[in-house]
């Protein structure tokens, strides 16, 4: 009976079926991917059975009371310490790589590269458990010099042949040297922090002379809680090393929760780039807004409809039906256009997953297949506002009286006022979001425009191999070789090595954390300083400003700290009242030996080594030779480029042998910094669309069924001389003030909230008059082209059409 009734409904109003139908199928659809998204993030690094218990020890350095830095790397001492005088920490677990995760792995005589490779505790297999493809996860990470590798890496290195008891050579770094490989693991999930392709046995480093300390800090420290366990035990412990052994750094260890990290956690030295707990409470919040607003087309054009069935329900009243009988008719009715919108959503998420992953940066088509959350709360919230958006038509359309009906005289309950509000509701959301990508792409065209102090164009940069052996300067002296080779090539313009470039970040703090000052004025002003080690070529190859002074070049590192360069910053923080006054003058580290102090040699302007996401740091430059420094940059002439590419990779396999030749281009490197922000405006700019569109079908529904009620009169009008513009104002004025009345509303939510979003940066566009226009002017044409359609086709009618019956 109930499909009887729903053959009936689409014969007899098959356009705003239709309409209904594909609103509700496009605003599933959306709220379905968002929601897939917001998942995707909220259940990071839940893969481990005991991620509720593990917690992550980071570092925070302090000025005063201040916090000036917070680092995601501790001591190493810090996890055995912890596993040894609290009894409530039953295991914990370090990850250790030196300066890069990225290493070159020689296998027989080929090179591979590794592009995360970590050395770690055979608790991590036990805190975080992997599946084990070859051998035995119990102990293969406790001997010197053993290693464990994912199945890609596996299959990268030794084919399809067992890992297991096979040999490599790990090049790089403080952990170079031969290992053995005992276990070969499934890949990582994707969703996780601790993505890896090797991981080397701690053991390895202990084989090498290290001793667990309080006084560098390279580790990444985990550890974990016996069940129902508080922390309670362990912030006691970390006071206690704190006062005894950092205090005087002016550094404090924390604790964080390990499944806040991603989306809770902003520290220098992740991993990996977090998520923005901001940015996904945003996203669930317009895949809401899209759900009501297919929801609200459904209630709208219900209710609009009510007349027309008027009669039905007059009928079927008379015959007995109770208005109970009807309201669930009514809504089963409801329940199954949903269903059948909700089955054709889900199948059209599926088949959308990969193009919206590419999008989000995620991949989505291997999570949540089986989230029964997912499901649960997707289902739970289109069923919620099923019944709400179900429930008010069909109380009305129950409620009809059968003799007023039948006579003809009925006219159904006062529905305009709610049609107008939803309209506006409607149209409110639409505007907000649009004036949101407005703002974002004003931002990011902000961004990428904005003065850096800093030259990068046709600049390309190598990273220059670790050395194997710390005390072993053969690698040094290459660094300078590659650089001489490089100045012969034709095409290259200029040359320089610095231990940090431009887009990377600063990654060391100076002073091991210790408060700098003038030493003049020592009371003035304590700061904590980062240092970018360079060479002489440094600053006019990036077109660093000189505000005053010279730069000093110094041979070798001993005497490297004798006359520095500082920046803008630095100066005014330091309180040197200008650049030349800053000349000459001392400055030291608190608590330094020796009284030892530093001159200020020159100021240069402030330039961005980071994002435009953090305001330029007092930083220090100090120039000697470049055998120790890490990263080479070359000025490139744009007509030559590929040949001088070609050139240099020639040279680098003639000094490098056994190393991949691997370049960047700094602008390039530097505008991927706002890569998040570049896919959050196109999802954003997407589900826009989304929402306009949803909107749009509602509102081409209520004018049809607007000019379907006026059509004797649109008639009437016609017959005495109206025009067709005249009769398509008429039909066109009324939606067109509740959409301006919408953007108006709109417009200050929106204002608000994306001026909150703008927070998160330094440095900030303004939100200027043009984007409220422009917000303005686009939804309300998009709007008078919708209504448009449905008014120009009435006015255009032929009169005797409508009139024939009268």
């Amino acid at each position: 009976m109930l499909l009887h009734y729903i053959k009936i409904l689409l014969r007899k109003q098959p356009i705003f079926t239709a309409i209904n139908f594909v609103g509700l199928v496009l605003g599933m659809a959306a709220s379905l991917l968002l929601f897939r998204y917001v998942r995707y993030e909220q259940t990071y690094d839940l893969q481990s059975p005991h991620a509720g218990s593990i917690w992550r020890v980071y570092n925070q350095t302090l000025n005063g009371k201040t916090v000036v830095n917070q680092d995601a790397n501790t001591h190493s001492a810090v996890g055995p310490t912890l596993k040894a005088t609290v009894p409530s920490v039953i295991d914990y677990a370090r990850l250790y790589c030196g300066n890069t995760p990225e290493a070159t792995v020689v296998v027989g005589n080929q090179p591979f590269d590794i592009r995360r490779y970590y050395a770690t505790d055979q608790g991590f297999l036990r805190m975080f458990p992997q599946k084990i493809v070859e051998g035995n996860a119990q102990n293969c990470l406790t001997a010197p010099h053993t290693v464990i590798l994912t199945s890609t890496t596996a299959k990268r290195l030794f084919g399809n042949e067992h890992a297991v008891g096979k040999g490599l050579r790990l090049k790089d770094g403080r952990l170079a040297g031969t290992y053995t490989v005992t276990a070969v693991v499934a890949d990582p999930p994707k969703n996780t922090h601790l993505k890896f392709d090797m991981l080397v046995s701690y053991a390895s480093r202990y084989a090498r002379g290290h001793e667990d300390n309080f006084e560098s800090y390279w580790d990444y420290n985990y550890f974990q809680l016996a069940p129902n366990a508080s922390t309670d035990g362990v912030t006691r412990k970390l006071a206690e090393i704190n006062q005894t052994f950092l205090k005087k750094e002016g550094i404090q260890l924390v604790i964080q929760p390990f499944k806040d990290i991603h989306l809770h956690s902003n520290l220098t030295y992740e991993l990996e780039p977090n998520g923005s707990a901001r940015t996904v409470q945003f996203l669930g919040i317009i895949a809401l807004v899209i759900l009501v607003i297919a929801f609200v087309n459904y209630i709208n054009l219900t209710t609009a409809l009510a007349n027309e069935r008027g009669k039905e329900v007059g009928v079927r009243k008379v015959l007995g039906a109770s208005r109970g009988t009807l309201t669930q008719q009514f809504l089963w009715e409801s329940f199954v256009i949903s269903s059948i919108a909700f089955g054709a959503a889900v199948v059209g998420v599926q088949l959308s997953l990969d193009w919206f992953g590419g999008i989000v940066g995620r991949d989505l088509s291997v999570s949540n297949t089986i989230d029964g959350v997912y499901w649960g709360v997707s289902i739970g919230f289109i069923v919620l506002i099923w019944f709400v958006a179900g429930l008010y038509p069909a109380l009305q359309l129950s409620g009809f009286r059968p003799v007023e009906v039948l006579r003809g005289r009925f006219v159904a309950g006062n529905t305009e006022t709610l049609r107008k509000s939803l309209v506006v509701v409607q149209f409110a959301c639409s505007a907000g979001l649009i004036f949101g990508v407005l703002v974002i792409e004003k931002q990011l065209h902000f961004l990428n425009n904005h003065e850096l102090g800093v030259q990068l164009d046709q600049l390309v940069s190598v990273k220059v191999p670790a050395s194997e052996d710390t005390r072993d300067s053969t690698i040094f002296r290459k660094l300078a070789l590659f650089k001489s080779e490089c100045a012969k090539i034709a095409g290259i313009e200029g040359a320089s090595s610095s231990n940090i470039v431009p887009g990377l970040g600063i990654n060391t703090i100076a002073g091991s954390n210790r408060p700098l000052h003038w030493v003049k004025q020592p009371d003035f002003a304590k700061i904590t300083s980062y240092f970018v080690e360079t060479d002489q070529d440094f600053f006019a190859l990036f077109g660093v400003q000189l505000l005053a002074g010279k730069h000093q070049f110094f041979p070798d590192r001993v005497a490297r700290f004798n006359t520095i360069t500082i920046n803008e910053t630095m100066r005014k923080a330091l309180g040197f009242p200008s650049p030349e006054a800053a000349i000459g003058q001392q400055i030291a580290y608190e608590n330094s030996e020796n009284n030892a102090s530093m001159t200020v040699g020159a100021v240069v302007e402030d330039f961005h080594i980071e994002s435009l996401k953090s305001a330029p740091k007092p930083t220090f430059y100090y120039c000697f030779a470049p055998q120790e420094l890490g990263y080479l940059t070359l000025k490139m002439n744009a007509r030559q480029l590929e040949a001088s590419l070609g050139s240099m990779q020639f040279a680098w396999k003639k000094i490098y042998p056994e190393e991949p030749f691997r370049y960047w281009f700094l602008d390039e490197n530097f505008a991927q910094q706002y890569q998040n922000e570049r896919q959050f405006n196109r999802v954003f700019g997407i589900f826009a669309v989304f929402a306009i569109a949803i909107s749009c079908l509602g509102i081409l529904g209520l004018t049809a069924y607007n000019v379907q009620r006026r059509r004797k009169e649109i008639g009437i009008r016609k017959v005495l001389g109206a025009s067709v513009l005249s009769i398509t104002v008429m039909l066109s004025t009324n939606f067109l003030k509740l959409i301006a009345f919408a953007v108006l509303l709109a417009t200050p939510v929106a204002y608000y909230l994306m001026r909150q979003w703008l927070q998160e940066f330094a440095y900030q566009t303004e939100i200027s008059w043009w984007v409220v226009t422009a917000t303005a002017v686009g939804v309300l044409a998009v709007a008078l082209l919708t209504v448009s359609v449905q008014s120009v086709k009435a006015a255009l009618m032929n009169p005797v059409k409508s009139l024939k019956s009268e």
